[in-house]
């Protein structure tokens, strides 16, 4: 999940921060996946504990007959290690095909791991992923470990806050005691561009799971692809589907909004989401979309207003209510990583102003 408007923030906690030692020790704990079958021969490798740092994307797992195919890596060499883990306890095949839904580098950093593993496996995503893990919007990385040590100093104060609610210093004290384990996982770490690229649609065939790798639009990111497993009836919707909070960073409200309407298309049985737990109707899709559009709605008739007037005169109480249920935590990361960065968007697409990746 590290969007990169919560990388910014991460990076600007670094600037005062205390110094937390990383413990390798604990960062097998911290980045530790679980696996869970989603349909025959289709698994999720995910973090638990969604809603807790370090923010990790989920990995689906495909066997086919001559291998596997991997939707998404993991987000540092240590949950990367944590995948191939899991990997092995499923099957005896090799990765043949490691396939990325966008460029965020909590989906796409633990690669280098499966690719020491399984050197013969190829990487495939769309091409304007592989431009954006190529270039800036990817920078960020250089400052992982020294940015989540700015958080888990952070955080260590916020739980000590006795004015806070008891709900949001408790989510504060599970990112403190992460810390030195999240410091240590995100050091070191590069990219690793798909070697194969496509712009609409990338078949990887096979008689009992062909898996097909399709982009529907620009939504989350400008290179948003999913991967439909047609025999199982399995869509792994990368972050264009993210719960129980979804993100928002440099999305496109309006193409986002139809995308998802062509993701509702799908005859799908099983939806995996980019985070949260696997889904089995359309229910949370339209949920965001419905929230979309009531923003879109409010901040059209004000695009000619300054950006901070805009958000003063948005009402976002009702939206966040819907997917935080009031809960002190979920409204800090809801704040954190979508209400605010889509009010931003929503007011540069009323202006004709572009979404910039990885830029403010």
């Amino acid at each position: 999940m590290l969007r990169p408007a919560l990388a910014l923030l991460l990076v600007l906690l670094a600037a005062s921060a205390r110094a937390v030692e990383p413990d390798p020790a604990q960062a097998p704990r911290v980045f530790a996946r679980e696996t869970v079958e989603v349909a025959p021969g289709v698994w999720l490798i995910h973090k638990p504990a969604v809603t807790d740092p370090p923010f990790e994307g989920n990995v689906t797992v495909v066997e086919q007959a001559r291998g596997l195919v991997v939707i998404d890596a993991g987000g540092s060499p240590a949950s990367g290690r944590a995948v191939v883990a899991e990997i092995r306890k499923l099957s005896r095949k090799p990765v043949r095909w490691i396939a990325y839904t966008h460029y965020h580098g909590d989906h796409n950093l633990g690669a280098g791991e499966l690719l020491k593993a399984w050197p013969q496996a190829v990487t495939v995503s769309t091409a304007r992923t592989r431009e954006n893990m190529a270039g800036p919007p990817m920078a960020y990385v250089a400052g992982y470990a020294a940015s989540y040590a700015g958080m888990a100093d952070f955080a260590a104060r916020q739980a000590a806050d006795a004015k806070l609610p008891t709900a949001l210093r408790a989510g504060w004290a599970r990112v403190a005691s992460a810390g030195p384990g999240m410091v240590a996982g995100y050091s070191g770490m590069q990219t690793y561009p798909a070697q194969r690229t496509f712009t609409d649609r990338f078949v990887i065939p096979d008689p009992k799971a062909p898996v097909e790798l399709v982009f529907l639009g620009r939504g989350n990111t400008d290179g948003d692809a999913v991967a439909w497993m047609p025999r199982q009836k399995v869509l792994a919707a990368g972050d264009l589907v993210v719960a129980p909070v979804p993100y928002a960073a440099h999305t496109f409200p309006g193409e986002w909004i139809e995308t998802l309407k062509r993701l509702e298309g799908y005859g799908f049985r099983r939806l995996v989401p980019g985070h949260g737990p696997v889904q089995t109707d359309r229910a949370y899709i339209r949920k965001l979309a419905a929230a979309l559009e009531a923003i879109r709605a409010q901040v059209a008739p004000l695009k000619d207003l300054p950006l901070e007037e805009v958000r003063k005169h948005v009402d976002l109480a009702d939206v966040k209510a819907g997917f935080t249920g009031g809960d002190p935590w979920l409204g800090f990361l809801m704040d954190a990583v979508f209400a605010g960065d889509l009010v931003a968007n929503a007011w540069k697409e009323a202006r004709g102003e572009a979404v910039i990746q990885g830029k403010g």
